[in-house]
């Protein structure tokens, strides 16, 4: 489903007046696909059936049915009980050294996936944001809430005007209601998508802050509405998605804003160096 709502995205500024409507429509909800007759949803969108049709056979399928069958059966996928029993299986019928290759081979199949589509130009436009920035504010929450204490503990280094309000043990929304124009929201989200991520970055947005999304689709939530988008494959032969692509793009973008930086965050490192030496680290 993710692929088709990545075509989707990119095709839909080219669309007629109509199949843009429609097109809006199922990135904004695309569970409504599976779950909504064809002739109810082009009565939501204010087209007729056949504009439904003609969508579908623009994404290249011979018929709407197909094209929904695809929603369909993404909405039927394994729940992550499913799937933690199919790694049990693969276990049992295969061996424990094959299952930890099939998860090894698919995070280096992830990192090579961001490095080899990696656009380097939108990484320095974030960069440059970041460093520009009066604030900035991270948002990750649910699966990755953890990566917010990470850029809390290494990010925080080279950008000391990071604030990383859920780690501060706040509401989302509740921590970025300083935020303004003159700040950067940098959201981690991927399916499933974080409702509390959501709607703090829809608020940041609400108050004219520019918004760095870190992701795994153009069709995520809130993915048109962000001025970076950097994505990441999340696959893996676990129950649950894999970040380790998530981890590199992170200290990618660490890295570009440290080599974009003046001579100033090369100081601030050296003291949180000095300071964690003697609070953190064994001597």
């Amino acid at each position: 489903m993710l692929k088709v709502l990545d075509t989707l995205f990119q095709i839909t500024p080219a669309l007629s007046p109509k199949l843009k409507t429609v097109a809006k429509l199922i990135l904004d909800n695309p569970n409504a696909v599976a779950t909504t007759s064809m002739r109810a949803l082009a009565k939501q969108a204010g087209v007729t059936p056949p504009t439904m049709i003609r969508l579908a056979k623009k994404l290249g399928f011979d018929s709407y049915n197909k094209f929904k069958q695809v929603f369909q059966s993404a909405i039927n996928d394994p729940s992550f009980e499913s799937r933690a029993s199919l790694v049990q299986q693969s276990s049992e019928a295969e061996g424990l050294p094959q299952v930890i290759h099939d998860l090894a081979k698919s995070g280096q199949s992830n990192i090579q996936h961001f490095y080899q589509n990696l656009d380097l130009q939108e990484v320095i436009k974030a960069a440059d944001l970041i460093i520009n920035a009066s604030s900035v504010y991270v948002v990750a929450a649910g699966g990755v809430h953890w990566m917010a204490a990470y850029l809390q503990y290494v990010g925080i280094m080279a950008v000391p005007h990071l604030r990383v309000p859920l780690a501060s043990g706040m509401d989302l929304v509740e921590g970025l209601i300083s935020i303004g124009k003159d700040d950067v929201v940098l959201t981690l989200a991927y399916s499933p998508y974080a409702k509390q991520s959501i709607e703090a970055s829809e608020f940041a947005l609400s108050r004219g802050a520019r918004m760095i999304y870190l992701t795994d689709s153009k069709a995520a939530p809130l993915a048109s509405e962000a001025d970076v988008l950097l994505l990441q494959k999340t696959a893996s032969p676990l129950f649950y998605p894999s970040m380790v692509s998530v981890v590199s793009a992170i200290e990618t973008l660490i890295t570009v804003i440290v080599a974009r930086s003046d001579e100033k965050v090369i100081k601030a490192i050296s003291d949180h160096e000095e300071i964690r030496k003697n609070s953190i680290y064994l001597p």
